[in-house]
């Protein structure tokens, strides 16, 4: 499963808004993030997806980087290609931001979902991946969400573990 551990995260958005829970209102939120990782992230979504976008550099191209049992997929194969979009949501993550700069302590929501995912070859085997997330907090934490619009943090996402994936399924 997808996860990222003091990942440098950006910030894109983030939005408050209110939902429903019967009769009660909670406040929740939306946040878009974007970060860039190595390719080899696609595998986790599908073992086909490196071959599919990267290739190995012709002669002459930029050479293979040093990245140990690398298999030398390192430059895009379809350069003009737009972002590819996954549409698959994954509930029930652990959320952890850190910032030095901004946050005095370290934010953790719980049962967020995430989705929205899209992946941009970038040359020299990275991939730029965006994604979204869902989430309930409390206000405190929505106004501390706010300041960190646009900025750079530490995002570590932990997937939920099977014991809690199979009784989602089972529910």
């Amino acid at each position: 499963m997808f996860s990222l551990t003091e990942q440098q995260t950006k910030i894109n958005s983030f939005t408050p808004r209110m939902e429903k829970h019967g009769d009660e209102n909670v406040l929740a939120g939306a946040m878009k993030c974007e970060t860039t990782m190595h390719s080899s992230v696609l595998d986790i979504f599908d073992k086909g997806l490196r071959k599919l976008l990267y290739r190995k550099p012709a002669p002459g191209e930029q050479t293979e980087l040093p990245l140990g049992d690398s298999d030398g997929l390192t430059a895009r194969k379809l350069p003009c290609l737009a972002p590819l979009k996954w549409d698959e949501d994954f509930p029930g993550y652990a959320l952890e931001i850190q910032s030095g700069l901004v946050l005095n302590e370290v934010l953790k929501l719980t049962d967020v979902e995430l989705h929205g995912f899209s992946f941009e070859p970038l040359d020299g085997g990275s991939c730029a991946v965006k994604f979204a997330l869902n989430f309930t907090q409390d206000g405190r934490t929505s106004g501390k969400l706010c300041q960190l619009i646009q900025e750079t943090v530490e995002v570590t996402l932990t997937p939920p573990s099977k014991d809690d994936a199979q009784q989602d399924m089972a529910a």
